[in-house]
């Protein structure tokens, strides 16, 4: 039920501009700048990265099977683009509750939920086995970097352990106990402690009849609740604020977008960029626009002119739409399509408002 809300709702904010695997490309977390732009524009930034581990095949058969349900319909001609029924309009409504779409914050912790629930994961584990005096188990993650942060982290409480197990399980059952209680009990389900081991996902899906789509998405929101609960009063939480406070809270530039931005701040030009890095200028066009959406001081002025940015910004206005087709045919000839990707990129927060 879930997930398919969440299908449903991406195909509602999208407004038939984006074809379904727009939605596959979003959830899977894929790092190209024009699904995290779609991301900001469509207000989908929340569902972002959180089925990463999701096929094509099993997106599409549930996109199918809304289909036969009479909640998504063709539109026109359009080869994979679908628009909601009267039928599914009522089913979100009716269902919204349960679809814990507030639960995800996707774009902002894509990059800090798994290492932060493996570090949540391991360092419950030893300190519930170690109490018990019970220093050989099998670790419920491989991850060297989780292992060795929790190593590092034993070392410095070895004399205060059961303290902070204590202090730790204070902190987890204030925050889970504000949650519906299946939700809470999935999430503790899964956590491994001494001679208990965390179900998987399938033995989780079995015991709350869920399908296993949804018990990922359960796990997957219930992390993020934890996240943005310790990130809003982290002082109410030092151990869990303790396990976050190295890790990246937000999808960081690529690797590729700051090497263009070291070059273009020794004011390289886009050509001789290109030439360079032996890239496509569209390639560092697509670094630019992505450095527009994260830099909260980029100088959009060096690319496009105030007088134009006002332009698209009308045109957008007047054609509702944001397929940049759409923008660019009533826009003056001489604004380019990386133009109108920029002012998008740095107007996305006005732009979600207005949506």
């Amino acid at each position: 039920m879930i997930f398919d809300g969440i299908i449903l709702t991406c195909v509602s904010n999208l407004n038939g501009e984006r074809t379904a695997s727009s939605i596959y490309h979003l959830v899977k977390g894929k790092k190209s700048i024009q699904t995290i732009q779609d991301a900001h524009i469509y207000q989908l930034d929340k569902f972002y990265g959180i089925h990463s581990h999701l096929t094509k095949e099993r997106f599409n058969k549930n996109l199918s099977a809304l289909v036969t349900a009479g909640l998504l319909k063709p539109v026109g001609t359009k080869d994979g683009v679908f628009q909601l029924t009267t039928h599914a309009v009522n089913w979100l409504d009716n269902h919204r509750e349960q679809l814990k779409i507030d639960y995800f914050h996707g774009l902002t912790y894509n990059g800090t939920a798994n290492s932060f629930f493996l570090r949540l994961l391991l360092l419950i584990q030893t300190l519930t086995n170690t109490k018990m005096d019970h220093y050989h188990f099998i670790p419920v993650t491989d991850n060297y970097h989780v292992e060795r942060w929790v190593k590092q982290v034993y070392r410095k409480i070895n004399n205060n352990q059961e303290k902070a197990l204590e202090s730790l399980y204070i902190e987890l059952y204030s925050i889970l106990k504000k949650l519906p209680d299946k939700d809470a009990s999935v999430f503790v389900d899964r956590l491994t402690g001494y001679q208990n081991y965390g179900l998987s996902t399938n033995q989780l899906s079995d015991k709350y009849n869920l399908s296993a789509d949804d018990v990922h998405l359960i796990l997957t929101g219930v992390i993020h609740y934890l996240l943005s609960t310790i990130q809003e009063k982290e002082g109410n939480y030092p151990i869990l604020s303790y396990i976050v406070k190295d890790l990246d809270k937000a999808v960081q530039i690529t690797h590729s977008a700051s090497i263009t931005s070291e070059l273009l701040s020794k004011n390289y030009t886009i050509e001789q960029i290109s030439a360079m890095r032996n890239l496509k200028i569209n390639t560092i066009y697509d670094h630019i626009v992505e450095l527009a959406l994260y830099e909260a001081n980029f100088q959009v002025d060096e690319y496009i002119s105030q007088e134009e940015q006002e332009e698209v910004l009308t045109v957008l206005n007047n054609v509702n739409s944001y397929k940049l087709k759409d923008i660019k045919n009533s826009v003056n000839t001489n604004i380019s399509y990386f133009q109108i990707r920029l002012v998008l990129a740095v107007n996305k927060k006005l732009l979600s408002q207005g949506d």
